[in-house]
C-alpha cells in the first residue's frame, strides 16, 4: 500500500474498516533459524544481492531442501539496520530480486520493499512507521507497468474469479486501493486496528498478483518472534510450492532481521 496515490488507499480502507468495524550465483548460509527448519544439513540457503538501505542492506534469500523443495522464502535487514533507517519525510521503495533458485522453485518473480517512515493513510490505522514487503508473482515490468485507477478502472475492478482468492480477505468496490505500479489491495475481515502484523493480496486483471506482509517497526523492534497461518484460495493460476505462514523474527546468530513466508504446499492448477 503506498504513497503518492495514498487518496484510494485512505479513503478504501477508512470504508473497509467502517465495514469491519540477487547475486546470481548461489551462496549457500545455515545460519538462518528458519521458522519451518528441517535439518540444516538437508537445506541450502540462497540469497538475492544487497541492496542498500540508509546504513545497511537488505536482500531476499530463500531455503531449499535437497529435495528442491522450498522451506522459507524473506527478507533479512543488515545488523543494526533498524537504528539506522531513514528518516526522511518520503517512503523508501525498493525492488529485491530474487535468487534464480526462489525463481525455479516458487511462484513469485521478485519483491517489492516498502520502508514507510510515517506510515501512510489512513489516519490513525497506517500511520506508524511500518514495512511493505510485497512478494511479487508477476514481473517487473508488469508491475511497473500498472497505471492510475481511473485510467485502468476495467483492470482493476476486474477480480480473480471466485476461489483464486481467501473468501475472508475484502476490497471496496470503488477502486478505493487502488494503486499505480502495484495493483488492488485485499483485506482481512479479521482486522482491527492497533496495526502491528496483517498480511495483504492483490490482483490486477484478473490475477492475483502478490502477497503482501505490513509489519510496524515498533513491533519488530520488539524482539517477539511473529508466526501467523494466513488464509488460502481454493484455486491457483500456476502449479508450484506456495507459502502459507507469514513470519517476523531475528536471527540470534547474526542480529539480521527476518520477514519471511514459510509452510510452502503444492498446489495444482485449476
Amino acid at each position: 500500500m503506498k504513497f503518492k496515490h495514498l487518496n484510494y488507499i485512505g479513503k478504501g480502507l477508512i470504508f473497509l474498516l467502517m465495514l469491519l468495524g540477487c547475486s546470481p550465483e548461489s551462496t549457500i548460509d545455515d545460519t538462518l533459524e528458519p521458522v519451518n527448519s528441517k535439518a540444516l544439513l538437508k537445506s541450502n540457503t540462497f540469497y538475492g544481492p544487497q541492496i542498500s538501505l540508509g546504513k545497511g542492506h537488505v536482500r531476499s534469500w530463500i531455503i531449499i531442501a535437497k529435495d528442491g523443495t522450498p522451506e522459507e522464502l524473506g527478507v533479512e535487514m543488515s545488523k543494526n539496520l533498524l537504528n539506522q533507517l531513514p528518516e526522511g519525510d518520503d517512503p523508501v521503495q525498493l525492488v529485491l530480486p530474487l535468487h534464480k533458485k526462489a525463481k525455479e522453485n516458487t511462484p513469485f518473480d521478485h519483491v517489492f520493499f516498502d520502508w514507510n517512515p510515517h506510515g501512510h493513510e489512513p489516519d490513525g490505522v497506517f500511520t506508524v512507521p511500518h514495512f511493505d514487503v510485497h512478494f511479487y508473482l508477476t514481473s517487473v515490468a508488469a508491475r511497473e507497468a500498472i497505471p492510475t485507477y481511473p485510467e485502468a478502472k476495467p483492470q482493476f475492478d476486474n477480480y480473480p474469479p471466485p476461489g483464486y482468492l481467501p473468501v475472508d480477505y475484502i476490497t471496496p468496490p470503488d477502486g478505493g486501493t487502488a494503486v499505480p505500479m502495484m495493483g488492488t489491495h485485499w483485506i482481512p475481515l479479521s482486522f482491527a486496528p492497533p496495526f502491528t502484523n496483517i498480511l495483504l493480496y492483490g490482483t490486477y486483471d484478473g490475477e492475483v498478483t502478490f502477497v503482501e506482509p505490513m509489519n510496524t517497526l515498533a513491533y519488530i523492534n520488539s524482539g517477539v518472534p511473529f508466526s501467523e497461518a494466513y488464509s488460502q484460495p481454493t484455486k491457483f493460476a500456476k502449479t508450484g510450492y506456495y507459502p502459507t505462514v507469514y513470519n517476523v523474527y531475528q536471527n540470534s546468530k547474526n542480529q539480521r532481521q527476518i520477514i519471511s513466508l514459510s509452510e510452502f504446499v503444492h498446489r495444482e492448477a485449476e
